[in-house]
């Protein structure tokens, strides 16, 4: 009898797709310097022409693919077809249910196989095999994607300004056989470390704010190309909001319209985000799994234009997001 992983967002967040894009603000050479010393290596990572996410190209198996960096994903998907090249070991006996963010179910397999990003490799690391999609979604550019699970497994931290992955190499206090250890909070990587929690039992990185006063919480999600408030909390707020031409689209390939809003004055510990511009959608499904430590659903997610103008450092194996250039 097959065996039911019910991995309900493998590609949940993997997630949000448009077709505007942000800038990237200038690199920090403090910020390299103390990794440096750290012990740790740059892995470089690109754009595609018309997304603002990252991609890099890792090695499967030997074989080198690009993945999207993805922190919405809890674990590490590729495409069925490449991994039948690459000749991942696939355990027939388990299946796992995914959810694209606005709610339908794929079923995809699971497979064994070398994951190595820099000098960092997990052996036998556990892929999401993913079935080839038959419409583009907001992972089809790309061999599949990065989910926190590899970010983990590696130790990898993503530098939004600099473009940049970085991972412990051979020096490093955090390079461990077979894994690594968290970086824990440091100095120089940034002007305000903020700490993240996680969605009850599910892996996937909450920050918390207040906004009006209001307590509110968000995905830190790298795969969104921008941010969304859940149509569900931003209406409780009383806020305008206007009509876009622009669309969602999920992992799934399902689409949906999106409004415009403009929040002020979100907190986040001592941070003060004076303007921030979301857009807002229905997100029943997210709310749904995703919430908070108080057992709260989370109220949107945050996607490259808040990690861009922020200058984020993101050590999710640490649950920790330091924002500006130190």
């Amino acid at each position: 009898m097959s065996k039911i992983a019910t991995n309900f967002i493998a590609s949940f967040l993997a997630c949000l797709f448009l077709t505007q894009c942000s800038g990237v603000p200038g690199f920090g050479r403090s910020r390299a310097g103390t990794l440096s010393k750290l012990g740790y290596q740059a892995v470089p990572l690109q754009k595609l022409r018309g997304d603002a996410r990252f991609s890099g190209v890792f090695n499967v198996n030997g074989r080198p693919m690009r993945f999207l960096i993805d922190s919405g994903a809890n674990s590490t998907d590729v495409d069925k077809g490449l991994a039948t090249s690459a000749g991942l070991i696939e355990d027939r006996s388990v299946r796992v249910i995914t959810r694209g963010a606005l709610g339908r179910e794929v079923s995809s397999g699971r497979g064994y196989g070398t994951l190595q990003i820099g000098p960092m490799r997990a052996d036998r690391f556990p892929f999401t095999i993913a079935p080839s999609p038959d419409r583009k979604t907001s992972t089809s550019s790309y061999a599949g994607q990065i989910g926190l699970d590899a970010l983990s497994a590696t130790g990898a931290l993503v530098d939004i300004p600099a473009g940049q992955m970085w991972v412990p190499g051979p020096r490093s206090q955090q390079a461990r056989t077979g894994g690594s250890l968290p970086l824990g909070a440091r100095t120089g990587l940034g002007r305000e470390i903020l700490r993240m929690g996680t969605a009850g039992r599910l892996p996937h990185l909450i920050l918390s704010g207040t906004l009006q006063g209001v307590p509110v919480s968000w995905v830190v999600d790298t795969g969104a190309e921008v941010s969304v408030m859940a149509a569900e909390s931003f209406d409780r707020f009383n806020l305008p909001s206007r009509a876009t031409n622009s669309r969602m689209i999920d992992a799934s390939g399902d689409r949906i319209p999106l409004r415009h809003a403009r929040l002020q004055n979100l907190l986040f510990g001592q941070v003060n985000v004076a303007v921030f511009d979301v857009s807002v959608a229905p997100l029943g499904t997210v709310r749904q799994y995703f919430r908070d430590s108080t057992g709260r659903p989370v109220d949107g997610i945050l996607g490259m234009d808040f990690l861009t103008n922020g200058a984020a450092l993101l050590d999710s194996g640490s649950g920790l997001i330091y924002l500006g250039q130190p």
